[in-house]
């Protein structure tokens, strides 16, 4: 090793062995509340430096793969970023976002061999300085990188300058955390690049999917993409508005949420499934094999007759149990087909139990939407249940069905609310109520009300 690198390693050396004598003795337990803001700002000063060190070595790495002397390659690595992993104990994706990152800051070579400016200079100078942390510097550059090519050059720099200077933070504004850095990149790039939205549009229809993967072990079945803007800003929508609390056209309110103890990620999967469930529903619904989409169960009639067993979803390996089987009979009935011995078909019924469209329509002039207080999912979205199950002889009738949202059609068994039906009128007791009340969300019924 020439002394130049010898002398760096030292230096490097020296720092750690002075880091490690200061982290041993911090206790940020002791500190006070002041000094602890102090602590944490300084910290990450340290951290931003050794990332920007980091970083510039990192995409030198990719300079020496592709040098006249393949350093790295004679080592026994694959490329660049397969070097930068293994040598650190990183991913190959946080490897390959360090390259990119440092060859955005580091200086170029001209012709001459003479060093030249970096490409995002005003971002190197403000990473090397511990102002601006790698994250929000990658964010910077990979859009401006993007927009480069139909920029003036000049333009391109002052808005470099501009976003640093924001990102930053200075004596009268604290520095943007990474997530405010691209929204307030949006607005910068619309300004110099008014053409460009096309060109990320064309992107982002290409980059569009929806997988759906295989089911886990407990029947979980993961799924993962990329919505285009419109797509996703209506979903979310949605689910907002099915969050938010409702007031109706004659001016009440919903009651607030009330025993409800699912998070936000839970409360968006089952707004999903009730959007699902509405769909499934839709007079013009796309036909398959025939028929309405359906979701097929195979049961035995003993396990729905003794309401102990499981069922299997047709392409899903998990077994599902009877009480979810109960669920979907309540929603999309059931089927008998008589098999013998060797699997041969012997007699197939017609659909039953289950709720016909005009008593789904009564039901919903009846109910408003889900009976659950507090809960704002509309009627259209919900699915109706057997208040008393029809294993243990509840009829499919009106006065035994309720509209319930999939959320708390998935736990009125097992609380904390309970349903009746004295006079075909839903009641309901939970949390906070101590005797049966009248329930749902009726417009006629809350005005015959007030007015009799």
């Amino acid at each position: 090793m020439g002394e130049h690198g010898t002398t760096h390693r030292q230096a490097i050396g020296a720092l750690i062995a002075q880091f490690d004598a200061t982290l041993s003795a911090l206790d940020p337990a002791l500190l006070s509340g002041a000094e602890f803001l102090s602590i944490v700002s300084e910290a990450e000063a340290f951290g931003r430096r050794a990332d920007a060190l980091r970083a510039r070595v990192a995409a030198e790495s990719e300079t020496r793969i592709d040098g006249p002397i393949d350093t790295l390659g004679a080592a026994g690595y694959a490329s660049a970023k397969d070097a930068v992993a293994k040598l650190t104990g990183t991913s190959v994706a946080e490897a390959s976002r360090r390259i990119r990152t440092g060859k955005g800051m580091a200086p170029g070579v001209a012709l001459s061999g003479a060093s030249t400016a970096p490409r995002h200079p005003a971002v190197a100078a403000a990473v090397a300085a511990g102002h601006l942390g790698v994250e929000a510097a990658d964010v910077i550059m990979q859009n401006l990188d993007a927009v480069a090519s139909r920029v003036d050059p000049m333009v391109l720099a002052e808005t470099e300058e501009s976003l640093v200077f924001l990102a930053a933070g200075t004596d009268t504004h604290p520095p943007l955390c990474v997530d405010l850095v691209r929204v307030q990149i949006a607005p910068f790039l619309l300004r110099i690049d008014p053409d460009g939205a096309r060109p990320r549009e064309k992107r982002a229809q290409r980059k569009r999917h929806l997988t759906f993967g295989q089911a886990c072990l407990d029947g979980v079945i993961p799924v993962s993409g990329l919505l285009i803007a419109e797509v996703g800003a209506t979903f979310k929508r949605l689910v907002d508005a099915h969050a938010r609390k409702v007031t109706f056209t004659d001016g009440t309110e919903s009651a607030p949420a009330a025993a409800d103890d699912r998070t936000r990620p839970q409360r968006n999967h089952d707004t999903l499934a009730d959007i699902l469930s509405a769909a499934s529903r839709v007079k013009d619904a796309p036909e398959l094999a025939g028929s309405a989409p359906a979701v097929l169960v195979a049961v035995t009639a003993t396990a729905v007759e003794d309401g102990r067993g499981v069922g299997f979803i047709d392409g899903h390996a998990a077994p599902i149990s009877i009480e979810a089987v109960e669920r979907l009979i309540d929603t999309r009935g059931h089927q008998t087909v008589t098999l013998n011995a060797a699997g041969r078909v012997l007699s197939m019924g017609s659909t039953q139990r289950c709720f016909t469209p005009s008593q789904r329509r009564a039901i919903t002039t009846r109910d408003g939407g889900c009976v659950i207080p507090g809960c704002t999912t509309p009627a259209g979205w919900c699915e109706v249940h057997h208040v008393i199950p029809w294993r243990a002889g509840g009829e499919t009738h009106t006065d035994n069905g309720v509209l319930l949202c999939w959320g708390h059609h998935q736990r009125i068994d097992s609380g904390p609310w309970r349903l009746s039906m004295p006079d075909g009128v839903p009641h309901v007791r939970g949390p906070g109520q101590v005797e049966w009340t009248p329930a749902g969300m009726s417009r006629v019924r809350s005005q015959l009300t007030r007015t009799g």
